[in-house]
């Protein structure tokens, strides 16, 4: 059994992808919400004498049962359930009214009855129209059982009484049918309900409006049993605490973050929309009702300068200077925007009355569309100077459009969770995520920089004195100590240089160019230059590594390893890159032994799998490369008890001369030219893990014929039986 660290050989996804991720989150979520908060009735059924028949609806003890359809509606009379009862029942004497059926609620009210409506005129009560006074009614017939339900009503404009069952439950404002004894107020409440003996709940609402262009039910009322009352009362509170919680959030954790920004102006903006946003839920009539008009002239308040701090959050997003066109339009475009939040608020202010009216939200509409999109159009064009965050941005700004747009248009919502709200949560979630994981990122980076350099100054340092203790006791050492470290630094001085210099000649090329380069010519030479950038890492790298393994200090987290089972997943590995070629590679292992060693796994992956490569590296298109892992069967090898991987081909093969220096650092033999494609480091961190383990590693070779790499351990008595027994 082979214990492999997956950490070492997973890519990490890219900031791009972990973007889109969210993007689909986003939608899906957004999908599920609209769906969910829909508050419409569908598949009803009346019983004969009317009623809206609830007692085979799916889990009605359990769900709630939203009644947007089946309502029917008397215009311009003020009924009560005693009138509506003799209206209903047909006798000749009583005096008829005329009324619309199978009515739906819409966040129009009684000016938009739905398409399924039909209008019965009785006598000569006229079709409703958009002021004056209306009832509602509507009959549902659920399981006599029940104990008591909880009915919802969100929204009703401007003056209403709720019947139940006969019994006026609530009155809001003063009902009237002229406006000079008609008093407004804004209505949003729960009614706890009971059927009556025959499982019936008589719902009468009447409604007055004078003054607004819309009047009656805005939002589809809902019936939810008992167990949903407490969901019911503290939806909205709950969401306006995680709201609140992500704010707090952003002004402790932002300050902290904002310490990396080129600029601060970005993340006040950002907190000030947030908070403002966050106060536009709070003085929503769901959760704060106030009096005369107060909750509607705060609302709108609020929601122009959630738009305005929107917009001067984007307008700082990205550094100055990066654009020509937005440094020229910079002044006026602030002028403008800065002039129409001013112009409205103080509009508002002065004239509140103005916020019933139709022609209002069409105006605050046409700022919002205006505002969100510009912000999108800023977006999309700087997002092709930088890249960095830029899927986030769009998203951001297409959110910000819709969620500014949600109060105007008034979306319906759910159990208090409006739209508008939703979307506010959905934006501080993204924005937590992105800034959190690129900033543990970008720590992450940092420390371990700061580790492996403290690290390497370190074992530098402990090198260093125990070459000057040897220098001091072997005057011979020393001089081969000198021309093995004169040696290494030329080898590195020219594996550095020459990237360095090529990308030193592209820049130059680039910045002293008399015409502009075109795309593909800019394509190749910054292609180029990642290519000798990342050569350059590779060797850091790889000297890094070295020098940590050669350190008193680096230990082996050692365990048992399975050699058979390591290795033959390697196999497997490159088997399956040499598929479609005509290179061969073979394994071969006792099918009764599994070669069990003590050792640490990371270390002896790179092991094998730089032998491998290099065996697959010098071997021709049509060769052929064995890996044979056996008991070695020499008594005086390690005292007898010994494991061996061989490794070998019929490649290029090492001259006769040079197999002794092999695993010497920056060694490469003449014969290798058209394959000098690695730092020279990694046979020599090989022989520095092997040493580590106590093992033995040499090679046999003849030019012209292949190479053998023979790799021994010391055998462990561990089995796959006693890996059992532990886990048991």
């Amino acid at each position: 059994m082979a214990f492999i660290d997956l950490k070492t050989t997973k890519k990490r996804f890219p900031v791009t992808i972990s973007v889109l991720i969210l993007c689909l989150i986003i939608v899906v979520s957004s999908v599920v919400f609209l769906l969910a908060n829909h508050r419409g009735s569908n598949d009803i059924s009346f019983t004969s004498s009317g009623a809206l028949n609830l007692i085979d609806w799916e889990n009605v003890d359990e769900e709630s049962v939203i009644l947007r359809r089946g309502w029917t509606f008397y215009p311009n009379v003020l009924l009560t359930p005693g009138m509506v009862e003799e209206s209903r029942s047909g006798n000749p004497r009583v005096e008829q009214y005329s009324y619309y059926q199978y009515v739906s609620i819409s966040t129009q009210g009684w000016s938009d009855m739905g398409s399924d409506a039909e209008f019965v005129s009785i006598g000569s009560n006229p079709e409703m129209t958009r002021h004056g006074v209306g009832t509602y009614y509507i009959d549902l017939l659920v399981d006599p059982t029940l104990d008591y339900l909880v009915l919802n009503l969100p929204s009703i404009s401007q003056a209403a009484t709720i019947w139940v069952n006969g019994q006026a439950k609530r009155h809001f404002g003063v009902l009237a049918e002229d406006e000079e004894h008609f008093e407004p107020a804004e209505i949003c409440t729960d009614i706890q309900v009971e059927p009556d003996k025959d499982g019936h709940i008589k719902i009468l609402i009447q409604c007055a409006s004078f003054t607004s262009d819309f009047g009656g039910m805005l939002c589809s009322p809902c019936i939810a049993p008992s167990s949903d009352a407490g969901i019911i009362k503290y939806t909205g509170l709950i969401s306006l605490a995680v709201l609140c919680t992500f704010l707090v959030f952003f002004i402790v954790g932002g300050y902290y973050i904002s310490k990396t920004f080129n600029g601060k102006k970005k993340l006040y903006f950002y907190i000030l929309m947030f908070l403002t946003d966050i106060l536009l839920e709070i003085f929503s009539p769901n959760i704060t009702l106030l009096g005369k008009n107060w909750n509607a002239l705060l609302q709108s308040s609020f929601l122009i300068l959630a738009n305005y701090w929107g917009y001067l959050f984007f307008f700082n997003l990205h550094p100055r200077g990066i654009s020509k066109f937005f440094e020229r339009i910079r002044i006026y475009e602030l002028s403008l925007f800065s002039s129409l939040t001013t112009l409205y608020l103080l509009t508002y202010w002065c004239f509140p009355n103005l916020l019933e009216r139709r022609s209002s939200e069409i105006a605050n509409l046409i700022l919002v569309l205006l505002t969100g999109c510009f912000n999108i159009f800023r977006v999309f064009y700087l997002a092709r100077k930088r890249d960095h965050g830029k899927l986030l941005y769009i998203l951001a700004s297409l959110i910000a459009l819709l969620m500014h747009i949600a109060p105007i248009m008034h979306f319906q919502y759910y159990l208090y969770i409006t739209f508008h709200g939703f979307l506010l949560i959905i934006w501080a979630v993204g924005f937590t995520l992105y800034f959190v994981l690129d900033y543990v990122k970008t720590y992450d980076k940092l420390s371990a920089n700061v580790r492996n350099l403290a690290s390497a100054v370190e074992e530098k340092t402990k090198y260093i004195s125990r070459v000057n203790q040897d220098l001091l006791k072997n005057h011979e050492k020393l001089l081969e100590n000198e021309e093995a470290r004169k040696k290494m630094m030329s080898n590195v001085s020219h594996d550095l240089r020459t990237p360095i210099t090529a990308i030193r000649g592209y820049v130059e090329l680039m910045l002293n160019a008399k015409e502009p380069l075109s795309r593909d010519q800019e394509v190749q030479y910054l292609n180029n230059m990642h290519t000798r950038s990342v050569q350059m890492e590779q060797l850091i790298s790889d000297l890094v590594q070295l020098t940590r393994m050669e350190s008193e200090n680096d230990t082996l987290d050692k365990m048992p390893i399975s050699i058979k089972e390591m290795v033959g997943e390697l196999f497997q590995l490159y088997h399956a890159e040499c598929e479609g070629t005509e290179k061969v590679i073979t394994f071969s292992a006792p099918e009764d032994d599994d070669l069990f060693i003590d050792g640490d796994p990371k270390k002896l992956l790179r092991v094998f799998e730089n032998i491998i490569v290099n065996a697959m590296k010098y071997t021709k298109e049509d060769g052929h490369i064995d890996i044979i892992c056996h008991r070695y069967d020499d008594p005086a090898m390690l005292d007898g008890n010994a494991v061996e991987v061989l490794v070998k081909d019929n490649g290029v093969g090492i001259p006769a001369n040079e197999v002794p220096y092999v695993f010497d650092r920056f060694y490469r033999a003449e014969n290798s030219g058209i394959n000098k494609t690695g730092s020279g480091l990694g046979l020599s961190i090989v022989k520095s893990v092997m040493d580590k383990h106590g093992g033995k590693i040499w090679a046999e070779s003849e030019e012209g014929k292949g190479s053998e790499f023979h790799i021994v351990f010391r055998s462990s008595e561990f089995s796959f039986d006693d890996l059992e027994e532990e886990e048991e």
